[in-house]
């Protein structure tokens, strides 16, 4: 999927949503490895989704790899799907520990939101194969 027949605008365009969004992810994941160092009323926010500290660094993991695959033309649809996937289950957990509504259940959404736009704008051929019709 290469960046034939965009716009200059598109492609710059989804370049910067796409990189807010790497930025954005990777420091989330880097984040989950170092919980343990955090104030500790960052610790609590982190306790409150129900998940124990040894889990973190795994979903971390997931999350750093998702994003590098989304970050790198070649795998960048590959790593949407993972990083929609992803921010899915973060919008479980969210609700399942009745967090609100606006700030915390729907980021996630607005996250992949962004995230599909800045790879719509990029590229093409993806264009052609979703529901989006003129």
């Amino acid at each position: 999927m290469g960046s034939e027949n965009v716009s200059k605008g598109q492609l710059w365009t989804g370049r910067v949503l796409s990189g807010l969004v790497i930025l954005f992810l990777l420091f989330d994941g880097v984040i989950k490895f170092f919980l343990d160092k955090l104030p500790p009323e960052a610790q609590a926010e982190g306790a409150k989704l129900g998940y124990p500290p040894e889990v973190m660094p795994y979903l971390g993991t997931v999350l750093i790899v998702s994003t590098l695959l989304y970050a790198f033309p070649r795998t960048a649809v590959l790593g949407a799907t993972l990083l929609t996937g992803y921010l899915g289950g973060a919008v479980a957990t969210h609700v399942r520990v009745l967090n609100p509504l606006g700030s915390h259940i729907l980021f996630p959404i607005y996250l992949g939101i962004i995230l599909w736009a800045g790879l719509y704008l990029r590229f093409p051929k993806l264009r052609e194969i979703t529901p989006l019709q003129k």
